[in-house]
């Protein structure tokens, strides 16, 4: 039987081999080959950052570049009988310890009495210890001696993934470098040349969901890149990538905000039920759902798609896309996904209902407006309109998906503010207060419902400060007890202190009755409104404003 050439795995095939071949620690490599230039060794290295990032890569490079007798540009040959020794791992100078399975105090022993031996081949004996926070507490203090006073002819290199269980001791007598985590496009370009190099060909949505999948981690997404390749072959389309790693298409989230803004709660039901029957993770999507939302916030609030990561087909349909929202909206729309992942998090019963209430609630919302805005447009003080048009009879209701919430903006504060607040800047308060309201926590949903759905808590919005009235006891109570956290929250949201004053509870006032005359008598008697009568200037604002229409009561 023939001899069959054993498969070699993407991570171990492609690992570096030089420093200038590690990908995305450049601050790094350049720090290392130079100590090398300016034989400025130090005795310990404590290499430290996630998961598949070069950290025991570089640690092995270093080994052989300080013991290569055929250095060019301080990087090792590899190809002399000392370099050769190293990488296929049989040199007796250069040590591998796995600090998991070596953690007690007699193998750092046994190791403090083989460090006085001088090396074989090279100018150094190098111990590399991996994941050497699992070192015992004995093992590390056994080590410090030998740490400290090293034989000139010996280095330590630590490595690590959990820096803040290594003691301070053991920091302190070591040159700590911090490894980053790879960046998408450091991975992409990584996987585009091996790809090509091996004959596979993969498309850059590919690429792109790959480097995101793996979090940062470059030996991460070379396995999944293997992964990959075993299920769709040479040729690997985005479609079948999504199949072999169980990915949610990105198609799906453009669905669902196109739901969204058409308000189609039915696809929400559909599309819940597809979610759950395909076996995604509910978390996850909501997670996926809330990075979809976050693009096109940045496409919003930067004008460019800079910021995404994504491939250039999915550029496009984001900066499409984000033309169909405002800032506030999509602000509103991220705090209902985050709200509903939290939720989610603590693994509620039933999370599918949570699951599906949260795409319902994101069809549900309604148009928003800035009230800045808004009050722009009224153009005229709350009152006014009222007292322009005193004894008219009023002859419509308006009909709108939007409710306007009842806030009145001073020019002055009723009372002095206990805490005024210099950094708001004018009109900042009232400007974001729909958006404070639509990101209070759970428990100030009261506050929000008091103001918007029940009407029994008015608020005077002022430059520095606000002053809420309630209009009950309960609410005054419950104002009262949560004052605390509402300031908190304030301050939170608008990065400044907010000075609130809460008035005494005032009943509201019933509306004086509109004797009709003349005509209208007649109607209002007969039980017929007049239908060619001018609706009222805030009526009429509305009307033009949210786009809505005159449904006249007695239709």
């Amino acid at each position: 039987m023939a001899d069959q050439q054993q498969f070699l795995v993407t991570a171990r095939k492609w690992r570096p081999q030089r420093f200038s071949d590690v990908v995305g620690q450049e601050h790094i490599t350049t720090t290392l080959k130079n100590a090398i230039r300016n034989d400025r060794i130090h005795h310990a290295y404590l290499f430290t950052g996630p998961r598949g990032v070069g950290k025991t890569t570089c640690a092995r490079i270093l080994a052989r570049a300080i013991n290569c007798p055929n250095t060019v540009d301080n990087e090792p040959c590899n190809a002399c009988p000392t370099c050769m020794d190293v990488l296929e791992g049989r040199s007796v100078d250069v040590i591998e310890i796995d600090g998991a399975s070596n953690n007690s105090v007699d193998d750092v022993r046994k190791l403090r009495d083989n460090v006085r031996y001088a090396p074989m081949q090279g100018r150094y004996k190098m111990y590399i210890i991996d994941e050497v926070h699992m070192l015992s507490t004995s093992a590390f203090n056994a080590l410090l001696k030998t740490l400290e006073e090293p034989p000139p002819h010996l280095i330590f290199v630590f490595a690590t993934t959990e820096i803040h269980k290594v003691p301070a001791t053991i920091l302190s007598r070591c040159q700590r470098f911090d490894f980053r985590r790879m960046e998408i496009d450091s991975i992409v370009k990584q996987l585009s040349h091996i790809a090509s190099n091996e004959g596979i060909t993969i498309d850059d949505a590919s690429l792109v969901a790959i480097a995101k999948k793996a979090d940062g981690s470059m030996r991460d997404s070379q396995s999944i890149f293997d992964q990959v390749v075993s299920f769709c072959g040479t040729t690997i389309t985005y479609r079948d990538l999504g199949v072999a790693l169980h990915l949610i298409d990105i198609d799906f989230f453009f669905e669902i905000g196109r739901a969204v803004r058409e308000h189609d709660v039915a696809f929400m039901f559909n599309a819940s039920r597809e979610v759950v029957n395909r076996g995604y993770d509910l978390q996850e999507c909501l997670v996926g759902l809330l990075e979809h939302f976050r693009n096109l916030l940045t496409v919003v609030s930067t004008g460019s798609t800079s910021l995404i990561d994504a491939s250039e087909a999915h550029l496009r349909r984001y900066d499409d896309e984000a033309k169909n929202y405002s800032k506030a909206e999509l602000v509103r729309i991220m705090t209902m996904i985050s709200q509903g992942e939290a939720v989610l998090r603590q693994n509620p019963p039933q999370p599918r209902i949570r699951f599906e209430f949260t795409l319902v609630q994101l069809a549900s919302m309604d148009s928003t407006v800035e009230l800045g805005t808004l009050l722009a447009k009224l153009g005229q003080p709350a009152g006014a309109p009222a007292a322009a048009t005193a004894g008219k009879p009023r002859t419509a209701e308006t009909a709108s998906r939007a409710v306007p919430v009842p806030v009145r903006r001073t020019s002055v504060p009723v009372r002095p503010m206990a805490s005024p607040v210099s950094a708001l800047s004018p009109g900042n308060l009232a400007a974001r207060w729909n958006a404070f309201l639509d990101a209070l926590p759970e428990r100030l949903l009261f506050f929000s419902g008091a103001i918007r759905q029940s009407g029994m808590l008015t608020v005077d919005l002022t430059d520095v400060g606000l002053t809420l009235r309630p209009h009950a006891a309960i609410i005054h109570q419950r104002i009262t007890d949560e004052l605390t956290v509402i300031k908190d929250a304030l301050k939170a949201f608008y990065g400044a202190p907010v000075g609130v004053h809460v008035m005494p509870v005032v009943p509201p006032a019933a509306p004086e009755p509109v004797v009709p005359t003349g005509e209208a008598a007649s109607d209002a008697a007969a039980g017929r409104v007049p239908v060619d009568a001018e609706p009222l200037p805030i009526e009429q604002t509305i009307i033009e404003l949210f786009k809505a229409r005159r449904v006249v009561a007695n239709e």
